[in-house]
């Protein structure tokens, strides 16, 4: 039997195995199966919170800053989303992608450290007595996540946390009242990310890398999602969806992305009256 040569590189040598890039695969498997193993029962719980609240025309609200902000749009707007579910996106604190400079890392770290903040975000708003939460945080610990929970909580509705329970637990809070998340949310999801989110450790780093939290972030938002829509059809509630916009001209998908618009319209009315 004849051999293939193994790969080269373009100087000649072998190149390595991969071992980090598995070593990542393997802590993000291990996460998403502990996921499904600890926290199905959440997960339900969280659905069935969402599809009761849209059910009564109420709006489950989706807050999270910095990285966090990924787990907002994944659930609103996203293919196969639908009406119900509200990205509640400050700028200020999701958009640093000039890193320095003017809209910079730094300014958005800080506001998420400035207590009062998340008071002036909830006062533009006139919230129902159906409305409720999902707010994202991998610490849970910054004065902003902590004081959107409590604001929420001032006003009667219930807030459910996804958050990393290993690291909120071992680092004190930011916040003056000495309150994390996980103490204020009704109901409180582990993304089983470890602490400081990162899973690989590299002699020759003076961090560890990969973080978790948006693979296993992702897959819990997707989980409540699938069914919380399940839910809503037990109730005989038809979700208005989204649907794939990777068609051109197909007129049906763009006749249901319209009606997906004008329902999400009217799903906001009641918070400007």
């Amino acid at each position: 039997m004849v051999r293939k040569p193994k790969s080269v590189n373009r100087k000649g040598k072998t190149p390595r195995g991969g071992s980090a890039a598995l070593r990542f695969y393997a802590a993000a498997v291990r996460a998403i199966q502990d996921v499904k193993q600890a926290q199905l029962k959440p997960i339900i719980a969280a659905a069935e919170l969402c599809a009761e609240k849209i059910a009564r025309g109420g709006l489950v609200f989706l807050f999270g800053s910095g990285h966090s902000r990924m787990m907002v749009d994944e659930m609103t707007p996203r293919q196969g989303c639908f009406v119900g579910f509200v990205p509640l996106v400050e700028t200020a604190v999701a958009n640093y992608s000039a890193i320095v400079g003017a809209n910079g890392l730094r300014t958005t770290l800080y506001l998420e450290n400035y207590e009062g903040y998340a008071g002036e975000i909830l006062r533009s708003f006139k919230f129902g007595v159906d409305d409720a939460f999902i707010i994202i945080s991998t610490s849970g610990i910054r004065p902003l996540v902590v004081e959107m929970a409590r604001g929420a909580k001032a006003r009667k509705l219930p807030v459910i946390a996804i958050v990393s329970r290993r690291h909120c637990t071992s680092v004190p809070s930011g916040h003056s009242s000495g309150q994390k998340l996980i103490d204020i949310a009704d109901l409180v999801i582990d993304n089983q990310s470890p602490v400081g989110d990162c899973a690989v450790e590299l002699d020759g780093l003076a961090s560890h890398t990969g973080p978790l939290s948006t693979v296993t972030g992702a897959m819990i938002i997707n989980m409540i999602r699938c069914e919380t829509a399940s839910r809503l059809i037990e109730r005989g509630h038809k979700p208005v969806m989204f649907p794939s916009h990777q068609f051109i001209h197909d007129q049906q998908m763009e006749d249901q992305a319209e009606q997906f618009y004008e329902a999400y319209r009217r799903s906001l009315a009641h918070l400007y009256e």
